[in-house]
Order: C-alpha cells, then structure tokens, then sequence
C-alpha cells in the first residue's frame, strides 16, 4: 500500500514534468528526474513479506483483581530484512499496561525480540487477540499492514471473604447429613423432644429427670442435621446498579455471592447460582471443588445489562429452585421488588436477603453539605419501607454497608430462625 508521502512525491513530480513541458524548461525538467525515481521505487523493490513466529505467555492466567500480572510475548522474524518495522501487541479494552507493549526498528533475518509488560484490571474474562505488524520501506513510500494471531486469555476473579456461621432453616432438605437442622429426629445435637424408652435406645440418652417424674423410662430425641438445596440470585439488572467516580456497587455484590457460594460448598450444601439480568445464566446445582469452579468462572463472566423481560423479579423462573428450598438473593433492591420477592415466600421458599447499601455506597462520594444530608434522609426513608415490608414477608434481610466487612454485616441474623 501506497503512503501518503509517496502520493505527495508523485503529486509533486508531475506538477514539476507538466511545467518543464509547458514552459519549456529544461532546469525543471532535471528537477524533475530524481523525484521520479523516488516514486517509482515502489514499483521496482516492493516490500518482502518474511514469515513470523510468535509465542505469548501469560502468568498467571489466573488472579485476583488487585494481583499484576506479567505478560511476555516472543517474535521471531524470518525472511529478508524490514527496515522499518512496528510491532504492538494488541491490548483488550479495560486493562491498565506498565511496560511496553510495542518495538520500534529494524528487523533482521533471524532476529528475535521480546515483549515484557504487566497488566492488571477488573474482574473479567480478557481475551488477547494478536499482534499488529505494520512494515514501511526506509524512505516512507509504501506501507504494508498485517494482523498475526497470538491468543491468550486472563481471567481477573472477583474477591471473597471467608463467612462466620450463617443460619438457614429450609423447610425441605436433602438426605445426607450436613449442619442444618431438618425438623426430624435422627442423630444431631440439637434437642428436638422425648418420646418413651424403646428398647435399643442409646442409654445415654435417657432422660433420667422426666423419668423421676414420670415413674418411666423416657428418652430424648435429637434433631437430625442435613444438607440442604441452596440457590443464590445475583441482581446484574443495570437499573439497580449504582456506579460512581469508576466504582461500581455491582462488583461488591459479585463478591458477596461469591463468599455466600463458598460459605454453603463448605457446609456441605448442593448450591446453583442464578445470574438475574440481560438474560438468565443458570448453573445448574452441585458439590464440592467441580461445583465452586463453575460458580466462580460464572461470576468472572457476570455483565450488567437490561432486559425488558427482566426488570422485575416477577420473572424469576422458580422452577430452577426445589420446593421449599433456601433462596439467598444479592442485591441492592428496588421498591417495586418487594411484591414479588413476597410471593416467593407464599410459595414456600426461605429467603434470605443480602442487600449492599446504594445510599452508604454514593455518599462517600458527594460533598458532605446539608443538600446531601436532606438528600440521604428521603432516599434513607423509602430504602426502610422497603426493607421493613420484606421483613414483614418473613424474609430474612442483612444491610450490608460495604465500608465494612461481609461477615460483621452477617451476624445481623437472628442466631434462631423462624421455622
């Protein structure tokens, strides 16, 4: 491809030829002669295409959002020599770079050159494309541009914190033993009542005082603790999203689910993740080590967006939850979700609430003047209706001031869950 030099060469080369011509000048016409031969160039020596062996590495490919990491990227060139060569690395949008992703110069037969730099952003999944080569000849005149592929992909994970006891009480659960209490009796710690002596009871669990009483042989029964099905709803519907000076209230609710979903794998709970938003991304429910892969690789991808479908909780697709199992929804709520997140409590689900604070979250960021002052109490006021109308539901709500850690907001719950 033709430069915009050698166009002005040619351009100019022609205007000196039609004058030495129409004048008669033999002095314009010599002028002429050797801005003819820069133009012509081109024509005679094109520009060699070589072939390129590239090689990128990323370590790690894995990290948390405030973790660098280093990315090195080797170009090997083969053919004959470019004399004016840019290489830039083809950087995805979102990522800050220190270094130089990029060489300036030569490159000979052979030669071999190498990229270093770091990288570090957001939560996300960011894909590195390739590299573009862009070769011009010394003098400027022609210009050769090529994309070579060389991909590679970093996946930022969003934070979490370890968890404290959190209590749940689904009124269905699962039939392997756990640490939730299942309102049956069966082996557990929890005293569930007494029932006369049966022979083949455990003689340690004679109740040796209502037997005085009684005049019989009464024994205490426990309340069996089992595992439970546990979904967690995460709010990515842009209308409730608060973002404010490049902060984002919808990356502390990634977290939260994330620390909710670690704390119930741990307990031994079979938890599925429901992303609410643009659209519907479902990972169906599981255990153990396979099962926090997934949640964490869904949370890393989770986009805020709008549906018109989606705008309201009223579209929650419950059949994805058993019934009467625990539902713990992450978000900063709206007015108008409080009808149906109450219908999911008429149909049978425990809800659980862990709402970040959009007023606490702005506020750090305004000018602290009677303005914002007035401001906050009107938005503090309607945010209370809310939330006193979903306690009425018999949900169970934690406002979580993000300023402070997950688990101090936690231990809100009352230690006795309304069963």
């Amino acid at each position: 491809m033709m430069t915009r030099s050698w166009a002005l060469v040619t351009l100019l080369s022609l205007v000196l030829l039609l004058g030495g011509l129409f004048f008669k000048n033999g002095a314009l016409l010599a002028i002429t002669l050797p801005y003819l031969i820069i133009a012509s160039l081109p024509f005679w020596r094109a520009l060699q295409g070589g072939s390129w062996k590239l090689e990128r590495k990323i370590e790690p490919e894995y990290l948390w959002g405030d973790q660098p990491c280093e990315v090195t990227l080797s170009l090997t060139y083969v053919g004959m020599a470019l004399e004016d060569v840019v290489v830039s690395d083809a950087i995805p949008e979102g990522v800050d770079v220190e270094g130089r992703p990029f060489h300036h110069g030569m490159f000979r037969a052979g030669q071999k050159e190498t990229l270093h730099y770091s990288v570090h952003g957001i939560r996300g999944r960011y894909k590195f494309p390739g590299v573009k080569v862009q070769v011009v000849d010394l003098l400027g005149m022609t210009h050769k541009e090529e994309f070579l592929p060389c991909a590679g992909t970093l996946m930022v994970l969003p934070t979490s914190e370890p968890l404290e006891k959190v209590e749940i009480s689904p009124r269905r659960t699962r039939a392997f033993t756990g640490v939730i209490r299942s309102r049956e009796s069966g082996p557990g710690v929890e005293f569930f009542g007494t029932r006369a002596y049966v022979p083949g009871d455990p003689l340690r669990h004679l109740n040796w005082k209502a037997g005085a009483r009684w005049d019989l042989l009464i024994t205490n029964l426990f309340e069996h603790e089992r595992v439970a099905d546990v979904g967690i709803i995460l709010d990515a519907r842009q209308v409730a999203e608060v973002r404010i000076n490049g902060e984002s209230l919808f990356e502390y609710s990634v977290g939260a689910a994330l620390s909710l979903a670690n704390y119930f794998l741990d307990e031994g709970n079979r938890v599925g993740l429901l992303i609410y938003g643009r659209f519907l991304e479902w990972t169906f429910p599981g255990y153990g080590k396979q099962q926090r892969a997934k949640i964490l690789a869904a949370l890393t991808r989770a986009e805020l967006g709008d549906h018109a479908v989606f705008q309201e909780f009223g579209r929650l697709p419950t059949r994805l939850f058993p019934r009467q199992s625990q539902i713990v929804l992450v978000s900063p709520l709206l007015p108008q979700d409080v009808h149906p997140l109450g219908y999911l409590r008429a149909l049978g689900y425990r809800l659980m609430i862990v709402s970040p604070d959009p007023i606490a979250f702005e506020k750090r960021f305004l000018p602290q003047d009677e303005y914002t002052t007035l401001a906050e109490g009107i938005a503090r006021l309607e945010r209370n209706v809310t939330l006193a109308k979903l306690l009425r539901a018999g949900a169970q709500v934690v406002e979580w001031d993000i300023t402070v850690p997950l688990r101090v907001s936690m231990k809100q719950l009352p230690t006795g869950v309304r069963r």
